[in-house]
């Protein structure tokens, strides 16, 4: 991971008040113990002492759990979440932490 490590302690919702039950199935073990602060770090290219841990595989799962959340997209979609993101150029795994625009 790229970035200095940096604490987002007003983001304190655990990821799986963020999913449904069967997308936060999806996770493995390590990205389960997310919180919203550590998307949002993800996001900003930073770390947090959990995102630290996490393998590709965890990140895939974070990017395929959200695969099905409405911020999800592209820029053609009609709703674009509004974020750069480790490892996805949509808003997948840092949804939460994206502006939403209407397509004009």
């Amino acid at each position: 991971m790229s970035g200095s490590i940096t604490d987002y302690p007003g983001f304190t919702t655990p990821i799986n008040e963020l999913l449904d039950k069967k997308d936060f199935d999806v996770l493995t073990d390590e990205a389960k113990n997310l919180l919203a602060g550590d998307l949002i770090a993800l996001a900003w290219k930073h770390n947090t002492v959990r995102t630290e841990k996490l393998r590709v595989r965890d990140l895939q799962s974070i990017e395929e759990a959200f695969s099905n959340h409405s911020f999800f997209g592209n820029s053609r979609s009609p709703v674009v979440g509004i974020a750069c993101c480790c490892c996805t150029c949509t808003p997948a795994c840092c949804c939460t932490a994206a502006s939403v625009i209407k397509a004009v």
